[in-house]
């Protein structure tokens, strides 16, 4: 009788300390940054970066130049208007690696009218630095169309642009960067510029 008896407090006590064991788990709803909880810490925000350059990845861009800004448009006083634009296309075809196209056109009314279009490709590499910042450069070649005074002249060039990168959200960035152009017809036309870029990615 006496063993059933310290049997029976026995398997209470234990029965005891698995209860109260239970009640200060840390892992309960109670507890719920806790590792091994139903519930866990709200993921943090993705970085504005997060995702830029991945494959299959198409990026549109407008790129300001020389003649002017991202779309350039001016009038001045008793004079004709000048329109100018730049936009780009560029798809990654691996992770980083990107192949594009460059347009672009300006028009102006003036005297007989003159026309200009560039039209190129270019190959780049991304590099994302930290959450914001990455660096995007590529290089190129490009030929230009300027019809001018009745008479067209075509000229081809080797271009670089590399920009620093600033992602202002997902998907949007702005960047500036130096560029450089080579003409190819003679190799003695060369220019060197501080250019920025605007573009975004789906």
């Amino acid at each position: 009788m006496l063993r059933k008896s310290m049997l029976a407090c026995l398997v209470v006590g234990i029965s005891s300390t698995a209860n109260a064991a239970g009640a200060a788990d840390p892992s309960t709803e109670d507890a719920p940054f806790a590792g091994g909880g139903n519930k866990s810490p709200a993921p943090f925000a993705a970085s504005p970066s997060a995702g830029f350059a991945a494959l299959g990845q198409w990026v549109l861009s407008m790129r300001t130049t020389g003649d002017g800004g991202f779309v350039f448009f001016h009038k001045p006083s008793g004079g004709d208007w000048t329109l100018s634009l730049h936009p780009s296309i560029d798809y990654f075809i691996t992770s980083s690696v990107s192949l594009g196209a460059t347009f672009g056109y300006t028009y102006s009314p003036a005297a007989t009218g003159t026309t200009v279009v560039d039209l190129g490709g270019r190959a780049g590499f991304n590099l994302n630095i930290n959450d914001n910042v990455g660096f995007w450069p590529s290089a190129g070649v490009g030929v230009n169309v300027n019809s001018s005074n009745h008479s067209t002249n075509t000229s081809a060039a080797f271009a670089i642009f590399a920009p620093f990168l600033y992602h202002l959200v997902p998907h949007l960035f702005v960047g500036v960067g130096p560029s450089f152009s080579l003409q190819l017809n003679d190799g003695n036309g060369k220019q060197y510029g501080l250019d920025f870029v605007l573009g975004g990615w789906l």
